[in-house]
């Protein structure tokens, strides 16, 4: 079942080009009082230069985060974003944050 699970990733990122530059790439997150830096796997988990880390999944034009403590975060996709775009969202408390795709480290 977890090779089903992974596999059906793997496709749902090769056909959606905004995944694949999620995975690819990382996403920095601004906060007005912190920046902190995502780094999303095809394995459908994810870890932040804060040190903390869970899980993603895409479904139906949402992709969301739900961190080690449970808390859900769900948004839609920025599609077409490339490399240095930046837009708005919104944390796991509701709160106003800019969005940034930057290269991994």
């Amino acid at each position: 079942m977890l090779t089903t699970a992974f596999a059906s990733l793997l496709l749902m990122t090769a056909a959606n080009p905004a995944l694949d530059a999620l995975v690819e790439n990382a996403l920095q997150v601004d906060t007005g009082e912190i920046t902190y830096v995502v780094t999303f796997n095809e394995d459908g988990s994810y870890t932040t230069s804060m040190g903390t880390g869970g899980t993603w999944t895409y479904d139906d034009g949402e992709f969301c985060v739900t961190n080690q403590a449970g808390q859900t975060n769900c948004q839609p996709l920025m599609e077409g974003a490339s490399l240095g775009d930046s837009w708005e969202g919104q944390n796991a408390a509701g709160e106003p944050v800019t969005l940034t795709l930057v290269a991994r480290e």
